[in-house]
């Protein structure tokens, strides 16, 4: 090619299959694009999580637990009065007592679950009305540190139990950090083979490609994979796949790991 030299001409030439192999295990690195946005959305995920769960413990097996042993400790009683019954609104409904009560001839006021009311002899909640007398444990200093006698101060299914639900998040996370592993072991020690397309279908912004492939001893695996690239039934296209398990496959270069020359 006249005025590029030969060595140019090697550095662009693209590498063959066995030439590929022979760097087992590859050395390998996050793809600017793929891989890095994959695991920064895993850490945001992880840290959501951390946030979430680390606030909502300190807050229901902490904090609260502080203010019990305080009250329990010097707390003093007055008697209050139930000033509104009502629900909470929301997805997850909860019906909220609210009091007011004295000290010192100022007024404080407080709210409650109702279901975190001392049970009756019966077994059952006692209904209660506005107006109703409610003893109240309130810390002399700080009167608006207080909590309904005997009532229960949290109870799982209302206020522990919907908390779950945000484990998606952190599973969410834990689970890309598994995949970005899994794909790194197979970008490192995968064995490249020649595949052949038998599906090509847009999917968003990318294409879903289906292939098939045959390792090593002849036997045929078939895989998918989103490509930015669209293909013709019947063209070659390279796979990766792993000697041990020959499922686990991706086309080749993969998108989220590049091989480090």
């Amino acid at each position: 090619m006249f005025g590029v030299s030969d060595d140019q001409i090697q550095s662009v030439r693209e590498p063959s299959i066995r030439e590929i192999n022979a760097k087992i295990p590859r050395k390998v690195s996050l793809d600017p694009d793929g891989g890095f946005a994959s695991l920064v959305v895993a850490l945001i995920l992880l840290g959501f999580g951390v946030v979430w769960f680390g606030g909502n413990f300190y807050y229901y097996f902490v904090h609260q637990a502080r203010i019990r042993e305080t009250l329990n400790r010097g707390g003093r009683e007055a008697i209050g009065a139930i000033t509104r019954i009502h629900s909470s609104g929301g997805r997850h409904s909860v019906t909220l007592v609210d009091y007011r009560f004295r000290v010192d001839g100022l007024d404080y006021d407080g709210a409650i679950n109702l279901e975190d009311e001392p049970l009756s002899p019966d077994g059952e909640l006692p209904y209660l009305r506005i107006g109703e007398p409610i003893r109240v444990q309130y810390l002399p200093n700080n009167p608006q540190v207080n909590h309904p006698s005997g009532w229960a101060w949290w109870n799982w299914w209302d206020n522990v139990i919907p908390q779950l639900f945000f484990l998606a998040f952190p599973g969410a996370g834990i689970a890309i950090l598994v995949s970005l592993y899994r794909e790194r072991r197979l970008a490192r020690i995968g064995w490249v083979t020649e595949g052949e397309v038998i599906a090509c279908a847009p999917n968003g912004k990318q294409f879903r490609v289906d292939y098939e492939f045959y390792d090593e001893n002849r036997e045929q695996f078939d895989g998918a994979s989103e490509n930015c690239d669209e293909y013709k039934t019947g063209s070659k296209i390279r796979v990766i796949y792993l000697k041990s398990n020959p499922k686990r496959n991706d086309t080749y270069p993969m998108s989220i790991y590049k091989t480090v020359e």
